[in-house]
C-alpha cells in the first residue's frame, strides 16, 4: 500500500506581489545646487580660518595657517566625492532633512583628514576642531541649496510614457 500524496491545506494565502513597474520620482540637485551646497561652505570655513588667522594672539605658535590647506585637501578628498555620493544614495528620498544630515555627516568627516599631517601631540585634537564646523556649514548649504533642487517624476514626464506606437510617425 503506498501513502496518499500531501494535499494543500485550504488557508488563506497571500495575495502574489507584483513589482513596482512605475518609476519613483527623483530629487536633482543639478551644478548650481551643488556649488551652492559645497562650495559656498568650503569657502566660508576656510575664510573663516584666514580670518582667524589674522587675529593678533591667536595664530602666534602658527596654529591656524597648516589648516587652510587641510580644509581644502579635505574638500576635495572627502567633499567632492561625499556629497556626490549622498546626493546618488538618496535621490529617491524627498525629505530635504535626510539630504542635508547627510550632508553634515560628510562635513565630520572632513576633520580625519587632519591625521594625514601625522598623529601625534595635539594634531588629533584638531580634528572637531575642523569636523563640527565643516559639518554645521555643509547642512547649512545644503539647506540654502534646496530652492534649486527639483523633484522629477518619470511617470509625469511625456517622453517616458510615450509608447512606440505613440510617438510622431515621421521620427521612428
Amino acid at each position: 500500500m503506498t501513502t496518499p500524496a500531501p494535499e494543500k491545506s485550504a488557508r488563506r494565502r497571500r495575495p502574489s506581489r507584483k513589482q513596482d513597474t512605475s518609476s519613483r520620482p527623483v530629487l536633482r540637485l543639478g551644478l548650481a545646487g551643488w556649488i551652492v551646497s559645497w562650495l559656498v561652505p568650503t569657502a566660508v570655513m576656510g575664510g573663516l580660518l584666514l580670518a582667524l588667522g589674522f587675529l593678533p594672539g591667536l595664530n602666534d605658535e602658527g596654529f591656524l595657517a597648516p589648516l587652510i590647506p587641510l580644509i581644502a585637501a579635505a574638500a576635495v578628498v572627502v567633499g567632492i566625492p561625499g556629497t556626490l555620493l549622498v546626493s546618488w544614495l538618496y535621490r529617491h528620498q524627498l525629505r530635504p532633512t535626510v539630504h542635508i544630515l547627510g550632508y553634515v555627516l560628510v562635513g565630520l568627516l572632513y576633520g580625519p583628514v587632519v591625521l594625514v599631517v601625522g598623529a601625534g601631540g595635539l594634531i588629533p585634537m584638531l580634528i572637531p576642531l575642523i569636523g563640527f564646523p565643516a559639518g554645521i556649514l555643509l547642512g547649512i548649504g545644503r539647506w540654502m541649496a534646496q530652492p534649486l533642487a527639483r523633484v522629477e517624476n518619470p511617470d509625469e514626464d511625456p517622453e517616458h510614457l510615450a509608447t512606440p506606437e505613440t510617438k510622431d510617425p515621421e521620427h521612428a
